[in-house]
């Protein structure tokens, strides 16, 4: 694998990173999720599944393994998310009528928008890293990226 293409890898990765943390901006604004949108293991994304497979050659990199906490950060944050919608939308009978329901998305929007500020600032920490590695191999000779696959 040549330099070109393992940067290229890093920005795929990078922007599975984004479009997952956009799904997660959508179910906030109250987009339905679909089955592949729910609260996953960060081991189980796209993202995550190249983190712990192929990503690993860049593990000697100090930025690539900064990116387990604050991507882990993120998925607690999102699953929390979920949890508090989640309580929203199954609302029973009896709590539609007595207009519980509503007063429970109102005591549970302030926990969502933490929760959600959580899951942005972990996002801006992987990027952050993740933009690191793709100048520190950009700045390598390209026989030293090739080296990183033997």
């Amino acid at each position: 694998m040549d330099k070109n293409q393992v940067i290229q890898l890093l920005r795929t990765a990078k922007r599975d990173h984004l479009a997952w943390v956009g799904r997660a901006e959508l179910l906030v604004q109250g987009i339905p999720v679909s089955k592949e949108q729910l609260p996953v293991l960060h081991t189980d994304c796209n993202f995550g599944r190249w983190y712990f497979g192929e990503g690993q050659v860049l593990a000697k990199f100090t930025d690539f393994r900064a990116i387990d906490p604050p991507h882990q950060t993120l998925h607690h944050a999102y699953a929390q998310i979920f949890k508090l919608l989640l309580e929203e939308e199954n609302p029973s009978f009896f709590s539609k009528l007595l207009g519980t329901a509503r007063k429970q998305h109102e005591r549970n929007m302030p926990a969502i928008e933490a929760n959600m500020r959580a899951l942005e600032q972990a996002s801006q920490e992987v990027v952050r890293h993740l933009e690191a590695l793709e100048h520190i191999l950009h700045d390598m000779p390209d026989e030293d990226v090739v080296e990183l696959f033997r």
